[in-house]
């Protein structure tokens, strides 16, 4: 083997290498994008005029919701410092996505421990995509965010 097609030789390992390292992180980051567009922010933002912006930080219990039983859906307002904001009421509705007419809606109940959280209860009779449209007002100012997620099936 003279010098030239050991030199040849040599790039060509490095291309395939490169190549093949190329594709897995390309892979890597098709299946975190992939996952990350199945799961929908759970954050959304509410502007209460005078009071400002403020972030409603969205759960539920259990995480995936299923359409078994009681989900509990909860609400924490919070400002820009990440402190809680005191609200007067937050009503929420929901459906199934495709269907703009609320399958449901309430009122969240202020937790009685001070931490500025709201609760409620949902049921989810389907599996598939959901929307939640929560109201939030304080004082005279309202205003209203909404969230998707999956209602996955039970196990």
């Amino acid at each position: 083997m003279d010098g030239a097609q050991k030199t040849r030789r040599f790039r060509l390992d490095w291309l395939i290498y490169i190549l093949a390292a190329a594709g897995l992180i390309s892979l890597l980051i098709w299946a975190t994008t992939s996952e990350l567009s199945r799961i929908p922010s759970r954050d959304a933002a509410a502007d209460l005029g005078q009071y400002g912006l403020i972030t409603i930080r969205f759960s539920t219990d259990p995480y995936p919701p299923i359409p078994t039983g009681i989900v509990t859906l909860n609400f924490m307002p919070i400002d820009s410092r990440q402190r809680t904001v005191a609200l007067d009421t937050l009503s929420y509705e929901y459906g199934p996505a495709g269907n703009d007419q609320p399958f449901r809606s309430g009122v969240a109940q202020l937790m009685s421990d001070s931490s500025g959280m709201f609760m409620a209860g949902a049921q989810f009779p389907t599996v598939g995509d959901w929307w939640l449209r929560v109201k939030v007002a304080k004082g005279n100012v309202q205003d209203e965010v909404r969230f998707t997620f999956y209602v996955e099936p039970a196990q």
